[in-house]
């Protein structure tokens, strides 16, 4: 059974691009991991402050690996416990430490830097991000596929313990999978390399799972799913020479939360193309291949701005409210995780208008009084209400917009009864 029944189609956040760091110089595993990287590695916190919002790697996700387990332990080893608050003090040994940089973007195209990378070493300012788009642009096609599974167990203990269990068998199907193509006298399409991977987002969808170069993420995977898994992973990476669309048609469809270049919003209009035709837990109804797409449910919505002004914009039935305050430029929502919930920075009140004065600042002081008719399941989880402690100035209204859908609902209860969301100031 999944840790939580949600929809998965949509639910991976919007990347044009990742970048994996696997230790070079020491073996990391995973249970040395702290909940947040940022603490113990200079060089991921580096990469991490690059890849926000305006920073010369914006758009890009950062993860980090284990590395080869023949190399030598760190020591000191890092300590799991470790706040995440804290960073790296300044040390040459933990600044000189040497890592491979894996990449991949949304085309299909695997690079790897060309010499283990270390904070010292690493290219400033846009530099980086213009040579990865050289060697993309450059890159041939590669007969290598990896299979990065969450494993961050100090992050969630989901991911330690499903995670953990589908890493090793997803590492016995591709050895049995190589037994198979050596006594047929045939060599395997792909090499496929299973590694851990440190938090992606979305630790409720327990095992969660990133095929590349082919760029889907996958969740609330099982042991069962395994053979499925390496069989999405030996497919064509892109669609551009495959006339048989077996890049589509291998994909793990029931498993499948979305792909790094594609919107939220495109990732669930992809799945109504592509997906199977049946229900799943984590599926919706795919319309027939080939055939015209209903054009998505539009409704209007009011959002008002610290400052009083209103903005009255259309939404898509599906859609958080974080990606219809980006899509309109409102202020406010920063959204620097994409809507992974991983920060607060999406905060906003969602509340009733104040009797006395319905155009004034809405009613922050408590949540709508027909919050459970507006949110339904997607009322306050507990990961949110976690998340919600780094809001600036949090109410009984206060909610993450990147779990708040757009539902028929919301918006009669905003156009008809006074509703709205209220902007931060910040």
């Amino acid at each position: 059974m999944p840790y939580d029944p949600s929809p998965l189609p949509g639910s991976a956040p919007e990347y044009k691009a990742h970048i994996v760091l696997v230790p070079a110089q020491y073996a990391r595993e995973s249970m040395t991991w702290p909940s947040h990287m940022e603490s113990v590695s200079p060089l991921f916190s580096e990469l991490s402050s690059r890849a926000k919002k305006g920073g010369s790697l914006d758009g890009y996700a950062i993860s980090l690996s284990e590395g080869d387990a023949s190399l030598p332990e760190a020591q000191p080893a890092w300590d799991p416990h470790r706040d995440k608050a804290m960073r790296p003090p300044p040390s040459q040994v933990a600044e000189d430490e040497m890592y491979w940089l894996y990449a991949y973007n949304d085309q299909g195209k695997f690079v790897t830097w060309p010499e283990p990378i270390s904070l010292r070493t690493l290219p400033s300012g846009p530099t980086l991000r213009t040579t990865l788009e050289r060697m993309w642009k450059e890159a041939k096609d590669t007969k290598e596929a990896h299979i990065y599974v969450c494993t961050h167990g100090m992050r969630d203990c989901r991911c330690g313990v499903v995670g953990t269990e589908l890493l090793h068998t997803l590492r016995d199907q591709v050895a049995q999978h190589a037994d198979t193509c050596k006594q047929d006298n045939k060599a395997p399409a792909k090499q496929v390399r299973v590694m851990s991977v440190s938090h992606v987002g979305g630790h409720k969808w327990a095992a969660n799972a990133l095929v590349y170069p082919h760029g889907d993420w996958y969740g609330n995977l099982r042991t069962s799913d395994a053979p499925l898994l390496l069989r999405a992973a030996l497919a064509p990476a892109s669609s551009r020479h495959d006339l048989d669309d077996l890049r589509e048609r291998l994909v793990l469809w029931p498993r499948w939360r979305g792909r790094l270049g594609l919107t939220q919003a495109e990732q669930r209009e992809h799945m109504n193309e592509w997906g199977p035709p049946v229900v799943y837990t984590a599926h919706i109804t795919p319309r027939a291949r080939g055939g015209p797409s209903a054009a998505p449910s539009q409704v209007p919505l009011r959002f008002r701005s610290y400052a009083g002004e209103w903005f009255e914009v259309m939404g898509t039935i599906g859609e958080s409210l974080m990606e219809v305050a980006r899509r309109h430029d409102l202020p406010s929502i920063e959204a620097t995780c994409g809507g992974s919930l991983e920060c607060a920075t999406c905060h906003a009140y969602i509340c009733d208008a104040q009797k006395n004065d319905p155009m004034a600042r809405g009613d922050l002081t408590q949540k709508p009084a027909k919050a459970e008719q507006l949110f339904g399941t997607t009322e306050l989880s507990d990961d949110e209400d976690d998340m919600l402690e780094y809001a600036i100035t949090r109410k009984p209204s206060s909610r993450l917009t990147c779990q708040v859908r757009v539902t028929q609902a919301l918006s009669d209860w905003m156009m008809k009864e006074g509703g709205r969301v209220e902007l931060n100031q910040y």
